[in-house]
């Protein structure tokens, strides 16, 4: 799915939306690394909350992270976008 910007989606219920953060391909000691040895981060940073889900009495349950924090994620994402090259999770 290709969409214009990031702010045009916006997550439903508890749902959240993601961007993975790249692993570095260089060494604190100023080493590159070949691609083939640098593996895809399981961590992402939040770009947009869902409101949060309802329970059984339709209260809302709000959603225990917020837009800047950095999660771990499952390695295979079930929803991804792509918007001005970019690729986030949702």
């Amino acid at each position: 799915m290709a969409l214009r910007s990031v702010k045009s989606l916006a997550p439903l219920l508890d749902r959240v939306l993601v961007q993975r953060i790249k692993a570095e391909a260089k060494t604190a000691s100023g080493i590159f690394l070949p691609e083939s040895s640098v593996k895809e981060l399981n961590e992402a940073q939040v770009l947009a909350v869902g409101p949060g889900a309802l329970d059984k009495n339709g209260k809302r349950i709000s959603v225990s992270v917020n837009v800047g924090d950095r999660v771990l994620i499952p390695q295979n994402v079930n929803y991804k976008a792509i918007a001005n090259k970019w690729l986030f999770n949702l």
